[in-house]
């Protein structure tokens, strides 16, 4: 089972190991940062009007972290990953993309976007299937949007 929580203490722990991994930090194009600098941005969370961000669970284990950011009136940038690489390939990402995508609309967002890595194949699978088209590109980027 799938459920979102609350981003605390022991997920900022566990999204350090997780974008720490090489493959993991590839994928989700992740820069380099310190816990100095991630301990600054999680106390800063609070004050972010246009930041969602919760932490995954499955089957009762720490696994992911995802979120809406850049909010605006009308749209917002998806972003998650699963951490937990055993989980990969089972059908969760599914899961959690359609979830942040219903609460985008209780929102009343009008589209929501995002950037993947063009070498995330499974990624983008998810994102077209899920009627996702490419809007534009930045380098290895692909910027993709769903119309709510």
């Amino acid at each position: 089972m799938v459920e979102f929580v609350t981003f605390d203490q022991s997920y900022l722990e566990k999204s350090w190991e997780w974008l720490n991994d090489p493959e993991i930090k590839k994928l989700t194009n992740t820069p380099d940062f310190t816990k100095d600098q991630q301990l600054k941005w999680f106390k800063k969370l609070p004050e972010l009007s246009d930041y969602l961000i919760r932490g995954i669970e499955i089957d009762h284990c720490k696994a992911g972290v995802c979120g809406l950011k850049n909010i605006t009136e009308t749209d917002a940038e998806y972003w998650g990953y699963i951490g937990v690489k055993s989980l990969w390939g089972k059908g969760y990402g599914k899961i959690i993309l359609q979830r942040l995508l219903n609460t985008a609309r209780e929102l009343n967002l009008k589209s929501v976007w995002l950037q993947v890595e063009k070498e995330n194949i499974r990624a983008m699978r998810l994102y077209e299937r899920s009627r996702f088209k490419a809007e534009d590109t930045e380098g290895s980027l692909q910027i993709m949007r769903i119309i709510l």
